[in-house]
């Protein structure tokens, strides 16, 4: 088939939540098909990341875009009744690149990767399409609001509701719906009744990730992700200011390193802290993960399948994780991976693995083993395949 692939962001290199399943997800289809990407680009930088998946697009159109025109679009839509994520995203010269394309080239599918740039296949009604929405990210802002004051809440609250009638009016317009976990589906069949979803949980690269048996760092913790990111910021400032303080009380050369680009202010500034490491973006974050003996996801504000606890397991490390984070895994309690919540809690559980060598080790070797058996690459692009078949066999 001749497949348009429309996404957010220049789906490489794999080092985000979005770009590891959309970089995954497109190499995994271009072996049988012809798969063109439409994207926007963060800035030059991203642009140049175009490069990257010559080896499995048949072409990629990729528009960039300043975040200044991003704020204007939000601010501009303000008045109306357009989610402000939506209005972000809306860029005319984007939307002309696929309409002149699906005139010239005619796809038989057009796959959506977040429900944000469904506008730019809204048009083709005539054309089978798939909305793959990862989560539902109305949800997320209904998060943000619950812990956020005036009138910043207020805003949240609204870009929840509208987001939320975008997503139900997409899904009900689209041929088929898919997100990344089973509690997602619950809450999309709860919230959007009546419209078909499937589930397509991520993967982690098994071959990648996988431990090169560097010396563990003594009490060493670590985090990795994008620290301009919320729900990561609220996550390692929550975690320095409540529950390193008690785990250096028992450990006092407990150390944490919070490794992922663009730090926000907030993160910069917990490396004043004893025992805090910032590093801001670095080219291969394995050789952290593999230091490390714990570690921590105290997620506060999580919303799906964080590939970041995926990518920590598959380096035999194991993880403390907040419940709501843990869930989404579907993976047991114990097998690698604890949930713990609040702050003595929380503590608790890194202080064991911390203190204990031989629960550490089993937990380590727990881990690895269970992504595995649940969250290898090919198992994962198979229900893909499935998910596209079915949905074009009998147009649901």
């Amino acid at each position: 088939m001749r497949i348009f692939y429309v996404c957010q962001r220049v789906p490489y290199p794999p080092d985000r939540g979005d770009k590891i399943i959309t970089y995954n997800e497109i190499r995994h289809l271009a072996r049988r098909h012809e798969v063109h990407v439409f994207c926007l680009a963060d800035g030059e930088e991203d642009l140049a990341n175009v490069a990257g998946l010559a080896d499995c697009a048949a072409g990629v159109t990729a528009i960039r875009v300043a975040p200044w025109q991003s704020r204007l679009r939000a601010l501009r839509a303000l008045g109306g009744d357009t989610p402000l994520s939506v209005a972000m995203l809306r860029e005319p010269r984007l939307a002309a690149a696929v309409r002149r394309a699906t005139e010239v080239l005619r796809p038989d599918l057009f796959f959506v990767f977040s429900s944000n740039v469904a506008q730019y296949a809204e048009a083709y009604a005539d054309l089978p399409r798939l909305m793959h929405f990862v989560d539902l990210d109305s949800m997320k802002w209904c998060a943000y609001a619950e812990r956020s004051v005036p009138p910043l809440a207020w805003l949240y609250a609204l870009e929840a509701r509208r987001l939320l009638a975008y997503e139900r009016r997409i899904a009900q317009a689209f041929r088929h719906a898919m997100v990344c976990t089973q509690t997602e589906a619950e809450d999309f069949r709860r919230l959007i009744p009546g419209v078909a979803v499937s589930v397509l949980p991520n993967g982690v690269d098994l071959d990648y990730f996988q431990a090169a048996g560097a010396p563990k760092q003594p009490g060493a913790m670590v985090f990795t992700g994008v620290m301009n990111y919320r729900p990561n910021v609220d996550a390692v400032c929550w975690f320095c200011e409540t529950m390193l303080p008690l785990v250096r009380r028992a450990v006092p050369g407990a150390t944490l390193t919070i490794c992922g680009s663009r730090p926000a202010r907030a993160v910069r500034q917990l490396a004043r802290l004893p025992g805090v490491t910032v590093t801001g973006r670095v080219p291969d974050v394995r050789p952290y993960l593999d230091r490390a003996e714990v570690f921590v996801a105290p997620l506060r504000l999580a919303r799906g399948i964080q590939n970041k606890l995926l990518e920590a397991m598959a380096m035999g490390l194991p993880v403390v994780s907040s419940t709501v984070a843990w869930r989404a895994t579907q993976i047991p309690a114990g097998d690698g991976i604890v949930p713990a919540d609040g702050a003595e809690a929380f503590a608790a559980s890194v202080l064991r693995l911390l203190q204990d060598g031989a629960h550490r080790a089993a937990m380590a070797a727990c881990a690895r083993r269970a992504v595995e058996e649940r969250y290898a690459w090919p198992d994962k692009l198979a229900a893909l395949d499935r998910v596209i078949a079915t949905a074009l066999a009998t147009g649901t």
